[in-house]
């Protein structure tokens, strides 16, 4: 877990920056980490489902044939519902980098001012406009 542990402690830019940068990072590893486990559900369907002809095709009894093939189906279901949620997870991670540009370019400018300005930074409440 980062050094700032919830969004309520990134008090100032830099450390929302850090967070938001944080966790744009773990939605995407956790993309990456859901295609590539629904790549391998796919590849197993298949063996599962070559098996099951394979075996048919040696004249091994029904049952056993058929097992393979209930199996390869299973993990054909699972290969689509693993479709289905790395579609959401790769829209979870353009979402998280959304966010992130999003404060980039909403905020970035007055980080810039404030890192590059040769005076110390008055109390916030001197910046309130009423």
């Amino acid at each position: 877990m980062s050094v700032i542990e919830t969004l309520q402690d990134a008090v100032t830019y830099a450390a929302l920056r850090a967070k938001l940068a944080w966790l744009t990072h773990k939605v995407h590893v956790h993309a990456e980490t859901v295609t590539r486990l629904a790549a391998d559900v796919d590849d197993t369907a298949e063996q599962m489902q070559d098996a099951s002809e394979t075996m048919k095709a040696l004249s091994v009894d029904a049952a056993t044939t058929a097992e393979f093939a209930d199996a390869a189906l299973t993990m054909t279901g699972a290969k689509d519902a693993a479709g289905a949620y790395t579609s959401a997870a790769d829209s979870a991670s353009a979402a998280a980098d959304d966010a992130k540009t999003t404060a980039e370019s909403d905020h970035g400018g007055i980080a810039d001012a404030v890192d590059t300005s040769p005076v110390e930074m008055a109390e916030a409440a001197f910046y309130t406009q009423q």
